[in-house]
């Protein structure tokens, strides 16, 4: 069963140059909750800092795909997304 859809969040900088974001779930008093909502990274197509990813010790999934720690799935999505702009240009 999945778990529901985050509904308020707080973006938790990483690296401290405001790249790279672990978003976090919050409840009605802003208080954590624990449960990670996502992660933000800008201009994620340039992105190449793999190593300042935090290791959340999760697998993400998206949909019609196998579970994958997160910078496997990230790595893998900015590869399609890469070829995808090349195919338009």
């Amino acid at each position: 069963m999945e778990d529901p859809p985050v509904g308020n969040w707080v973006a938790d900088p990483v690296d401290g140059t405001g790249i790279l974001a672990v978003l976090r779930e919050v409840d009605e008093q802003d208080e954590e909750t624990g449960r990670i909502a996502g992660v933000e990274i800008v201009d994620f197509l340039e992105f190449d800092r793999w190593e300042d990813l935090p290791d959340l010790g999760l697998f993400w999934q998206l949909p019609g795909q196998d579970p994958l720690p997160l910078d496997k799935l990230l790595k893998r999505e900015q590869r399609r997304l890469r070829q995808q702009v090349k195919g338009v240009a």
